[in-house]
């Protein structure tokens, strides 16, 4: 499946040195770990196993050039992360590593645990317009890692607008 990730520059020198990227709990923020965890564990159940790390998250895109790649970018990541250094990485990735699903579900789901509800539920399935819409990513892709080997290129991206004064 050919998808693409937005992370910090040093991930390039890391898939090279060790051959891959997990994910790191320390980098999830604490009030989105529980929603993390959710996620970790349909990825389990559909035999997509995280070993007991948060996942990766990637998009189905196969050309980082696209606008919609910058802005989706620009919209997930904070100043703090763009002034730090952010590359795309083009991948492609076997199937049976990587879980699809909605991104607006998703947000449902964060915002639930956000919202303090004891028990949020995330509904898994894609809708047709979610699957086909040619003007927003609104489908994700969840990965247990990244692998050296899954990338296919990669290109640093600045924010499309400037950052909060």
């Amino acid at each position: 499946m050919r998808l693409w990730t937005a992370q910090h520059q040093d991930v390039v020198g890391v898939l090279e040195r060790t051959g891959r990227l997990v994910g790191d709990w320390d980098l999830v923020p604490a009030a989105w770990r529980p929603a993390y965890r959710v996620m970790a564990a349909e990825m389990a159940r559909r035999g997509v196993d995280c070993a007991g790390r948060p996942p990766v998250w990637a998009w189905p895109e196969p050309d980082t050039q696209d606008s919609r790649v910058a802005v989706t970018a620009r919209l997930l990541l904070s100043d703090v992360q763009f002034a730090a250094g952010v590359v795309v990485l083009d991948l492609e990735v076997p199937d049976a590593q990587v879980l699809r699903s909605s991104y607006s579900a998703w947000n449902d789901l964060l915002c639930g645990y956000l919202d303090g509800e004891r028990s949020p539920v995330m509904d898994w399935a894609i809708t047709p317009e979610e699957e086909n819409d040619p003007e927003q990513v609104r489908v994700q892709a969840c990965l247990p890692l990244l692998h050296r080997s899954w990338v296919r290129g990669s290109r640093p991206i600045e924010p499309l607008w400037p950052p909060d004064e």
